[in-house]
């Protein structure tokens, strides 16, 4: 379930981040809910392209936006990066790859626009996501999709 702080916020950094024309999706947990996984998401997980993090950082400046941090790599040899800012009291993890699962996904298009309620997201497909876990040293993560997608499958 999505608590209404977070689809504010979600709609307050589409907004931004359409006007500019940055390329996003959101990933992680909330995008699990959004799909109907029982997860109670604590932050937002926005992939962009590693060009735009100043841009981001700028763009959000009025929430009190961290400066770009090297983040310890999923997997070895692939460099990682993150803003963060806090918006409407949740907190935004703004992330990139120069490399790596997640960035070669957005580069490729492998996009799904998920609608919660009026509002049109992009996000990484159920399995797009159980296999980004996979491959970046999450099987538990993984598994968790993979269960859900058994489970529900009839249901689709």
């Amino acid at each position: 379930m999505i608590s209404k702080e977070f689809e504010d916020t979600i709609k307050i950094i589409r907004k931004r981040l359409n006007q500019k024309n940055i390329r996003w999706i959101l990933v992680g947990s909330t995008n699990l809910a959004i799909q109907g996984m029982n997860i109670t998401p604590k932050d937002l997980d926005i992939l962009v392209q590693y060009s735009d993090l100043e841009i981001i950082k700028s763009l959000f400046s009025d929430y009190n936006t961290s400066d770009i941090k090297k983040l310890k790599p999923l997997v070895a040899g692939q460099d990682a990066w993150e803003v963060k800012s806090i918006i409407k009291n949740v907190e935004v993890q703004f992330f990139s790859e120069r490399t790596g699962e997640y960035i070669r996904r957005l580069v490729a298009n492998k996009i799904v626009k998920l609608k919660l309620n009026a509002l049109e997201i992009p996000c990484f497909s159920l399995e797009d996501e159980a296999e980004t876990y996979a491959k970046t040293n999450r099987k538990n993560k993984a598994d968790l999709i993979e269960n859900f997608l058994r489970t529900t499958k009839d249901l689709r």
